[in-house]
């Protein structure tokens, strides 16, 4: 259907729009990503996307195939410009988080990997949730509201809607809320 279509592609542009203003605050050290969270999101949304694609997503998992590269873009600049303050919180998260990735590689049933997937992508939020706790302005949050909206639109453009095909969407919705609720309110108390 065209209008699957043209949700797919708009879903797209706004991937490649809502990050065009954290890019450019990583670059210049107002946004802080945390290179942890952008490696294993990198990670996780290509196999998202994989998953989805196999199993008849359609236009609604294009925005993933997009977000797979902006990812890797950013773990790149969080190593590089990135917040250094790991701590050993955040090496529990990442390892955890690839023993996810590890048991969907083993595990065949396409319901159960997706589970694991969003597991693991929560699992790779946590240092990004801490950092933006403690450090309110080094996220932006537009950035976030943004992919709500955009991951919402997404569930739209699903050509097959199933657990599989919508679950990382439906995540991803009150993942972003989640980040963009705590910077509102930890941005109020510091003010």
């Amino acid at each position: 259907m065209l209008y699957k279509e043209i949700l797919g592609l708009i879903t797209v542009i706004l991937a490649m729009g809502s990050y065009v203003p954290y890019i450019k605050n990583a670059l210049f050290g107002k946004t802080r990503p945390h290179a942890f969270s952008w490696l294993i999101w990198t990670i996780l949304t290509g196999v998202g996307f994989f998953i989805q694609t196999a199993n008849g997503a359609g236009p609604g998992a294009w925005f993933n195939g997009v977000m797979t590269v902006v990812c890797a873009i950013l773990t790149v600049i969080g190593f590089v410009k990135g917040r250094k303050e790991i701590i050993s919180y955040d090496w529990i998260s990442f390892i955890l988080a690839f023993v996810a990735i590890y048991l969907w590689l083993v595990e065949k049933d396409p319901t159960i990997s997706i589970a694991f997937v969003i597991v693991a992508d929560a699992l790779g939020m946590v240092p990004t949730v801490r950092k933006s706790f403690v450090h309110p302005y080094s996220e932006t949050m537009e950035t976030y509201a943004i992919n709500a909206f955009r991951v919402f639109l997404a569930i739209f453009a699903l050509d097959k809607f199933t657990f599989v095909t919508a679950s990382y969407h439906v995540y991803m919705i009150c993942a972003n809320m989640l980040l963009v609720a705590i910077l509102v309110l930890r941005r109020k108390k510091i003010t």
